[in-house]
């Protein structure tokens, strides 16, 4: 935008958060609480929105051992260099986290590590940590708001939170946000325009915006950019298209280990594949078990 001041503003608001996951929701939430009147926006319709955070396993990692941890994200870090300052926050953030459900959740959590019983819904787990050989991993543990995971109970939290501030939180669903608008006399992100319903909005934002949009899973040429892949199935959303990701280099952000990407540590042939637009299934490892057993057993019947 050359001239923000001759922008005919369709609403204004003290924050606007782009991505009504987890993490927006959460930001939506705490802006409230400090007496913002908010709006957030998010491309999925009703019934879909939530990111990742809805189809996630809805662990939260935590750590009991300050020191331990910092160690074990040492290593995990190593060679690359990091921000300390960044990375002290984060971790500060884990070992508070059955601290921040009770506070802010108000629930008791349910901790994997101490409260697991054979039984359990969840499934029995001999290391938590996805490098037990590293030292302090017996530290790292996670958080859930109760006995059960894969249910979206954590985003149902977040969710109600973010109802239960209606007054303060105004929610557009099936809206897309295209792009950030940006003072060139300040570099000051001041608003959005907001796609709803076929038309354009222009949101001034007086305190902030929010970009908390997620990745590039359903945008196979930033997939091919980044990751050198030529197609991925997403097993969370279908709604992370990488807009917030072209919005912010817009405005000068620097892009970061973009060739990474998560896949829950699954072998790719245990995903079944889908037409497009579609969320993947995975089979899991206990599931791929019982099926190469199945289908031993008919090998051994056949050969009878």
């Amino acid at each position: 935008m050359k001239n923000v001041k001759n922008i005919k503003w369709n609403a204004s608001y003290d924050v606007l958060v782009l991505g009504f996951g987890g993490a927006g929701g959460t930001a939506a939430r705490f802006a409230a609480d400090n007496n913002a009147h908010v709006l957030l926006v998010d491309v999925a319709p009703y019934g879909h929105e939530g990111g990742n955070t809805r189809y996630s396993a809805q662990h939260v990692a935590m750590a009991h051992d300050r020191e331990k941890i910092g160690k074990y994200f040492d290593q995990l870090a190593e060679p690359y260099s990091y921000s300390k300052k960044t990375m002290d926050v984060y971790l500060d953030g884990f070992v508070n986290m059955p601290e921040y459900f009770e506070k802010y959740f108000g629930i008791k959590p349910f901790i994997w590590g101490d409260d697991f019983r054979e039984g359990d819904a969840l499934d029995h787990k001999d290391h938590l940590c996805e490098y037990p050989e590293f030292e302090g991993s017996d530290t790292f543990d996670f958080a859930l708001v109760h006995n059960r995971d894969f249910d979206a109970g954590l985003w149902k939290k977040i969710r109600k939170e973010v109802a239960d501030r209606k007054d303060k939180i105004d929610v557009w669903l099936n809206s897309r946000a295209l792009e950030l608008i940006q003072d060139p006399e300040t570099d000051q992100v001041v608003g959005a325009i907001v796609e709803r319903n076929h038309k354009r909005y222009f949101i001034h934002a007086k305190n902030g915006v929010v970009v908390s949009t997620g990745g590039f899973e359903n945008n196979p040429q930033m997939q091919q950019d980044y990751l050198h892949i030529h197609k991925l199935t997403p097993l969370g959303t279908l709604y992370n298209r990488g807009d917030g990701v072209k919005m912010v280099q817009s405005v000068g952000a620097k892009m970061w280990h973009m060739s990474n990407y998560e896949s829950l540590g699954i072998i790719p042939s245990y995903v079944i594949a889908e037409e497009e637009g579609t969320r993947g299934r995975q089979i899991g490892a206990g599931r791929m078990l019982s099926l190469v057993q199945l289908l031993l057993l008919l090998m051994m019947v056949q050969d009878l």
